[in-house]
């Protein structure tokens, strides 16, 4: 189960363990950074990943590749 939520600057989308062994994933994705966060019960804190989002749009390409080595091609966002 999972939830999208959209704002302004943010799109939030929590993975939620619809059988409760696991604590939700929680990612904050902005323009410039995206941000993994799960709680840690034995820490009683976050635990936090930060990445570009250039590697969120490598992590959702993997999801559905086959084995192997890849490099997606990027449009460039400012041209001189």
């Amino acid at each position: 189960m999972y939830s999208v939520e959209m704002d302004h600057d943010e799109i939030k989308i929590v993975i939620m363990d619809e059988y409760g062994f696991n604590e939700d994933l929680i990612f904050n994705i902005f323009d410039d950074i995206v941000f993994l966060r799960q709680y840690n019960e034995e820490l009683d804190t976050d635990m936090c990943l930060s990445f570009s989002p250039e590697m969120w749009e490598d992590l959702m390409a993997a999801i559905h590749s086959p084995e192997g080595l890849f490099k997606q091609n990027r449009k460039k966002l400012i041209s001189k």
